[in-house]
């Protein structure tokens, strides 16, 4: 299984918009979970209106005995379509007081049956926040960058750093907005590996932030997007065609309306395949 982290040095060009669009653009027949370990806490519950009944917060209390990988589903969310998510931390305090947990939680989730998409959100000084030992087990790590002089100056102070704690596992620098220095341009300068610019795609990324309706999501140039970076770590994915997961119908994708944290409901919550397509916990676990 592949574990994919994605993180930026300064600032918040869309580290949480690009893992949700690129776990939501995963492979078919392949599973993946979408982990949310920035350490400055998470957006997704708050964007989907959940009621968070597990989550990371609870797998740190597991996570302070023996943790098994089969153990993390208990924590597991999932979102209207069927992305299972690990929902983040309320803020950076409750994530440092747990820092000392995360070596084994880190070595839970690449245990796991299932491909991972982490957003580790900014990077902080040291890799602190738990940070360190995701990326210690991540097959590689994409670092969102914008294309701007002073993101770029700010990116090229941290490398040293980065190339250091990746000890020769894939490091790739996805440059974000719409203006300013081009890909080639910021792999030239910084000689390192540089994907296809995120684009600003400002209705896809509502739609996936559960502000608005869209039909075809997979089709929109941010899932397009997300399916090139796959293609480029090496996960086989193709560029256009058919959802990710066979059967997966993203609901805000559809007329149906946004859905509400008592629809998503949570890792202990019955089965509402109509509302959002849940699977259960022995489903996910397969």
């Amino acid at each position: 299984m592949t574990v994919i982290a994605l993180a930026s040095v300064k600032g918040s060009p869309g580290v949480t918009t690009a893992a949700l669009a690129i776990a939501a653009r995963w492979p078919a027949g392949r599973k993946v979970l979408l982990v949310e370990a920035d350490p400055f806490g998470g957006d997704l519950a708050p964007r989907y209106g959940a009621t968070v009944t597990g989550g990371l917060a609870s797998l740190f209390v597991a996570g302070r005995r023996e943790l098994t990988p089969e153990a993390v589903w208990d924590h597991v969310h999932e979102l209207p379509g069927g992305l299972a998510v690990l929902f983040g931390l309320s803020g950076v305090r409750q994530a440092a007081a747990n820092e000392n947990v995360w070596p084994s939680i880190a070595t839970a989730l690449a245990g796991l049956n299932s491909d991972v998409v982490v957003d580790a959100g900014r990077l902080l000084p040291h890799f602190a926040g738990g940070v360190g030992a995701i990326l210690g087990h991540a097959d590689a790590l994409v670092v969102l960058c914008g294309s701007t002089l002073e993101a770029i100056v700010h990116l090229q102070n941290a490398l040293p750093g980065l190339v250091a704690e990746r000890r020769g596992r894939r490091l790739l620098v996805v440059p974000t907005g719409s203006f300013g220095y081009s890909a080639d341009d910021i792999a030239t300068t910084l000689e390192v590996d540089v994907g296809p610019a995120m684009p600003d795609d400002r209705a896809a990324a509502a739609a996936l932030a559960n502000q608005r309706r869209m039909r075809r999501l997979e089709k929109t140039p941010l899932l397009t997007w997300a399916a090139a970076v796959t293609a480029e770590l090496g996960i086989d994915v193709p560029v256009t065609g058919a959802p990710t997961t066979e059967g997966r119908k993203w609901q805000l994708a559809s007329d149906e309306p946004p859905a509400t944290g008592a629809e998503m409901g949570g890792p202990h919550s019955p089965d509402d395949e109509a509302a959002v397509g849940k699977r259960t916990k022995s489903e996910a676990r397969r």
